[in-house]
């Protein structure tokens, strides 16, 4: 029962590194997981806690927290002189199930733009799944220095006012603002006032935004082909007409909208590392960009998407820094590089657009806390950003390396790895027998997310494969779960298609 319970585990997180230095907690989800999903049945006997800390290699200690916390929620129970067993799950499902009601003949209907969004509900969940490996858009978390953050959360309190406690401008604070006006000017060249700084959860926020103040429904809008889904989910949302654009080896070709758009209000691009194919843009085709929207009376949103890891070290100047018409309106987040759970991001926009967005943004009730923006502002000031981005590539650079090592020598001549630039994130190319959609759900009920890339193109054909993080993940880890992957693959039908 041990080999069978270990592999098990590991299917279901643990050894994952999920909960950090709580091992306990790790094996008690995984351990949970596993009699939710039926892989240990009810009457199992678990192994002894002194057996299973042997097997896995960790204190009794750690196994003794896990089971007592699993008998306390009632998924397992302790027999004086027999040991430990899994009770029956759907007893206690049935315990805690919602109220029913009697079913009417209809409901109100939801919103068509609800309606949209649901279609998008999938990858969605995807992205809020549990575990690190393979998660694309996660820095390495465990380098973050909660030392320093701590110290100046402690100092924000310290020295707080009354007054700070108040209602704050809902564009932000102007320290942080001031902050990312100078961080801004020296690592993209990017000249602005910090009045058109506006301070948001992230690229979603920051999409969700802009979309309301610049979209009515019959705009067209133009996008790349593959792009940030959740753009897609949103443009469709606000019933705009879409036109997706090839990208290739210099990035989004504006040369094809000549034809095929007439009158485009706003143009989505992540220039720096195109989401998800990794290309960056060329200069030459960066100022075609220009040069179109100035001559067509549109917009840019650029998404400066990983431009920290763009190309590695040859980053080339951002648009926002080329334009001279004030035609770009330039977006960036810092969840990408210190932790998700910061949710603050910024928007800088053109001068003439802040009342508007200002009004808008009054409305949204999405607001970063004042205290993580002050905080934030003096983790820029005092260096400590600028030197816990360099710890963040050197450990991506290192963690990338050792991925693509490593997986190329599981799975050469089975599966590839696409070229990729830049980025936390790398694609695997899949057979066209394989549904990336279902292989991607495959690998989630095993521990290990990935994002299907089909799932980012908006129109045919549609490419396969599997979008995969490495730089929230150590090396041993990654070592692992490329193994479990592999074995998860190989068991894996060899046709597969959905529907």
């Amino acid at each position: 029962m041990s080999n069978k319970l270990n592999g098990i585990l590991m299917a279901h997180g643990f050894g994952s590194g999920q909960a950090g230095e709580s091992l306990y907690l790790e094996l008690y989800n995984a351990i949970k997981k596993a009699i939710i999903k039926k892989k240990l049945e009810y009457n199992t006997r678990l192994p002894p806690t002194r057996l299973l800390s042997q097997d896995l290699g960790v204190s009794r200690s750690t196994v003794v927290k896990a089971y007592d916390i699993l008998c306390l929620e009632n998924y397992i129970t302790s027999v004086q002189g027999s040991g430990y067993f899994v009770n029956d799950f759907q007893q206690k499902k049935i315990k805690y199930s919602l109220k029913t009601y009697d079913k009417p003949t209809e409901y109100p209907s939801v919103s068509e733009k609800a309606r949209r969004f649901r279609k998008h509900l999938n990858l969605m969940n995807r992205m809020h799944q549990p575990g690190l490996a393979f998660r694309p858009g996660l820095p390495p978390l465990d380098i973050f220095p909660v030392g320093q953050w701590q110290q100046l959360t402690n100092n924000y309190w310290k020295g707080v006012k009354y007054s700070d406690l108040s209602y704050k401008s809902s564009l932000g604070l102007d320290s942080l603002r001031k902050s990312i006006v100078n961080y801004l000017k020296i690592y993209r060249n990017i000249q602005c006032h910090y009045e058109q700084v506006v301070i948001v959860t992230g690229s979603l926020h920051s999409l969700s935004i802009l979309g309301e103040l610049l979209i009515d429904p019959g705009d067209e809008v133009i996008v790349e082909n593959p792009t940030y889904a959740n753009a897609i989910a949103i443009f469709r949302s606000l019933k705009s007409r879409m036109t997706a654009l090839e990208i290739d080896e210099q990035g989004l070709d504006i040369s094809d909208a000549r034809k095929k758009v007439k009158n485009p209000k706003l143009i989505y691009t992540t220039p720096s590392n195109q989401y998800p194919s990794g290309v960056q843009m060329s200069l030459q085709r960066r100022l075609e960009l220009l040069e179109y929207a100035n001559a067509r009376n549109c917009l840019i949103i650029e998404d400066d998407y990983d431009h920290e890891f763009s190309n590695w070290d040859n980053p080339i100047t951002s648009i926002f820094g080329l334009d001279k018409n004030e035609r770009v309106i330039y977006q960036g987040t810092f969840n990408k590089l210190l932790h998700p759970s910061i949710r603050l991001g910024y928007i800088i926009v053109p001068s003439y657009l802040i009342e508007d967005i200002k009004a808008l943004y009054e409305q949204s009730l999405r607001f970063v806390s004042p205290e993580v923006q002050k905080v934030m502002s003096d983790f820029i000031e005092r260096n400590y950003f600028s030197r816990h981005l360099r710890s963040v590539l050197q450990i991506s650079r290192e963690r990338r390396e050792f991925f693509t090592t490593a997986f190329d020598k599981l799975f050469g001549g089975v599966l590839k790895i696409l070229p990729v630039s830049g980025g936390l994130h790398l694609i695997v190319q899949l057979p066209e027998t394989i549904d990336d959609v279902l292989f991607s759900d495959y690998l989630a009920d095993n521990g290990i997310i990935t994002f299907p890339y089909s799932k980012y193109f908006s129109r045919e054909p549609k490419k396969n494969g599997l979008i995969m993080g490495f730089s929230s993940v150590s090396t041993p880890v990654i070592k692992q779960k490329l193994e479990l992957m592999y074995q998860l693959y190989t068991a894996y039908p060899a046709v597969v298609k959905a529907e």
